[in-house]
């Protein structure tokens, strides 16, 4: 949260510097590579789009946000000893706030590296969980179960028809942004990653997680950027 309040600081104060500035608005659309922060995880393929905000000031200094809808997720091992195989998927409305530094490379072309932070909330999404049976645990077996929207809880039955909880996934997601964007005249290739610092979700009634989960996401864009 600190780490929050600086950036917005940051931003704040740059926007009184005395130099002159240039909007631009744009459009970009891309594929977001997500994954979450444990090692029995595999990274999923999402879509990613929507529109961008640029502030370039003559001192090469760059202020960019946008509003985006973006796909992450997880695939993985998750929850207790016995081990919950999840998948899901999450879309998330984003805005993301960077400060980056126009470096001119060529003519017509610019490299911005960036750091700031997002802010994501939880909007559509799908997934399904199985659990395996076990020797000295059968009872704890199911098929695997259909979840039409992971942001919403869900009741599930075991294979021997007890009913259990499926706590919904956080809607509010945050953390660090890190990007770098290549300009060629009006057209931009950006590269961005994500670490997430909110837990997005606490697991199932009784089978809480061995690890807490948090977004991790590299996106990949192209876009086009209108001066005004």
């Amino acid at each position: 949260m600190k780490v929050t309040k600086l950036l917005i600081a940051a931003l704040f104060c740059i926007c009184f510097f005395p130099a002159k500035a240039q909007w631009r608005l744009g459009a970009e659309a891309g594929i977001d590579l997500s994954s979450v922060n444990i090692v029995t995880n595999h990274t999923q393929i999402g879509s990613h789009g929507g529109l961008t905000v640029d502030y370039a000031f003559k001192n090469r200094i760059n202020l960019s946000t946008g509003v985006f809808h973006t796909m992450k997720g997880a695939n993985t091992i998750c929850a207790d000893k016995l081990g919950y195989e999840l998948l899901a998927r999450l879309g998330y409305i984003e805005i993301p706030l960077q400060v980056g530094y126009r470096i001119p490379v060529a003519s017509n072309i610019h490299l911005t590296p960036s750091v700031g932070a997002y802010f994501a909330w939880g909007v559509n999404g799908t997934g399904e969980f199985e659990k395996s049976a076990t020797g000295y645990n059968p009872n704890e077996s199911m098929n695997v179960t259909e979840w039409s929207n992971p942001f919403e809880s869900h009741y599930y039955y075991t294979a021997e028809s007890e009913r259990k909880l499926a706590y919904a996934f956080n809607r509010f997601d945050s953390g660090l942004r890190f990007g770098l964007n290549a300009e060629i005249g009006q057209i931009s290739l950006s590269f961005n990653y994500d670490l997430g610092l909110k837990d997005m979700w606490k697991g199932f009634e009784q089978a809480g997680l061995y690890k807490q989960l948090r977004n991790r996401n590299a996106t990949l864009a192209i876009g086009y950027k209108f001066q005004l």
